[in-house]
């Protein structure tokens, strides 16, 4: 009874014993595991800071090139304004200025820490502080600047990039073109400064209008020529307007700038129209251009038109000197540009005459497109409601039908 009582024990104390030896087993295997997921786990999260760190440096490689780049055009600005002079090569100018911040040899103040080499330095520290050593192989040669349509230019270069984890659990590995559309709108214009002696400039705004200068709203019998005015439908308060009426008979029309009648009434001696549903097709308020001529009389909507002119905003254009060109006070197209897209990059505007400082003298009878003007180009037409004996303003029959005037010339 004894000796089958102590082998109970010994075998429970084996037993005891294997599963202890187990559950130390499994304890320690279940360790490694946590330790392991736990090394995973960091090595995964370093890669994705790794990934990240390149992401965030490709995003801010191209942010730097925009902003170079346009920190480099307003310094070449400021010098062809300056000096009267324009640019040799535009391109390569804004090359160096990117590059080394200098132009024609002298470094400029407003390229103090806005070059491409000090971006890379500065990319090189901030690694150090995230746990990264970064290295950027920025190959100078590779920068090209030219254009991409009438308002942006391309910047394209290439750098190799190595990101290193300083943990020694990653590495990464890039040879990239870094590419930027930079936008010329909000810049000044060159050429107005190089032709009206540096008294002159205009800020490079693309029109909100193109395509939409005027609208035709109606047409029909009239006469007594043309007037511009606010439309009222109000027969008791139409002084100084146009008064538009479903039937104009009777009607004392002493004050009124012009008629829109639905109906036939007595020649009023001014500017008028007859047309049916005249008063649902212009609005109370909207200010018109009614020009009575007969068979051929027209009521338009010119203020898009007079509001791209008044603020001399731009559109493209398929022969006005491009952005590049202007900065070498060229009044056309380059070839050396124009090949390097198949968009058009060329620009134009309106100049105001009377802004033309009194030095210069001024040819009230040539167009007021900006290209055409500085280049002694043709003659241009007025514009009804347009020109003025004050502005001078002329459009040149070559661009009438593009800004939908031609039908409002005088």
């Amino acid at each position: 009874m004894t000796v089958r009582c102590m082998r109970k024990g010994i075998m429970f104390s084996i037993i005891l014993f294997f599963l202890a030896v187990t559950l130390v087993g499994l304890i320690a295997i279940q360790r490694s595991l946590i330790s392991y997921r736990r090394e995973r786990i960091h090595i995964e999260m370093r890669i994705k800071s790794l990934n990240n760190m390149y992401d965030s440096l490709v995003r801010d490689a191209g942010s730097t090139l925009d902003t170079s780049l346009r920190r480099a055009m307003n310094t070449a600005f400021n010098n062809v304004s300056t000096e009267g002079i324009g640019l040799s090569e535009a391109n390569e100018t804004l090359k160096n200025l990117v590059l080394y911040g200098t132009l024609n040899g002298a470094t400029e103040d407003l390229m103090e820490n806005a070059t491409l080499p000090y971006w890379v330095g500065k990319i090189e520290q901030v690694g150090v502080l995230k746990g990264f050593n970064i290295s950027i192989t920025l190959y100078t040669d590779t920068l090209e600047i030219r254009p991409y349509d009438s308002f942006n230019l391309l910047a394209e270069v290439r750098m190799d990039i190595n990101i290193t984890d300083m943990q020694g659990v990653a590495t990464l590995n890039r040879s990239i073109p870094i590419k930027k559309l930079v936008s010329v709108e909000e810049l000044e214009d060159p050429l107005y400064p190089l032709y009206t002696n540096g008294f002159t400039t205009n800020t490079i705004v693309r029109s909100p209008y193109i395509e939409n200068y005027t609208q035709l709203l109606l047409f029909g019998d009239g006469g007594n020529g043309y007037v511009y005015g606010t439309a009222t439908n109000d027969t008791s308060d139409f002084s100084g307007k146009i008064l538009v009426v479903d039937d104009a008979t009777g009607i004392v029309l002493s004050g009124a700038l012009g008629v829109i009648s639905e109906n036939p009434f007595p020649d009023p001696g001014i500017p008028f129209i007859v047309q049916g549903g005249a008063t649902d097709l212009i609005s109370d308020g909207q200010n018109i251009l009614l020009d009575g001529n007969g068979a051929n009389s027209r009521v338009w909507y010119i203020d898009n038109f007079k509001e791209h002119v008044d603020n001399s905003y731009y559109q493209s254009s398929a022969a006005g000197a491009s952005y590049l060109d202007r900065l070498e006070k060229r009044t056309s197209i380059h070839t050396k540009y124009s090949s390097q897209t198949n968009n058009d990059i060329g620009l134009e505007s309106f100049i105001d005459k009377r802004k033309i400082p009194a030095e210069i003298p001024v040819d009230a009878e040539r167009t007021n497109i900006d290209y055409l003007y500085f280049s002694s180009g043709p003659d241009g037409n007025k514009v009804k409601s347009i020109s003025t004996a004050s502005n001078s303003f002329r459009i040149d029959a070559g661009h009438q039908q593009n800004y939908s005037v031609d039908q409002i010339i005088e």
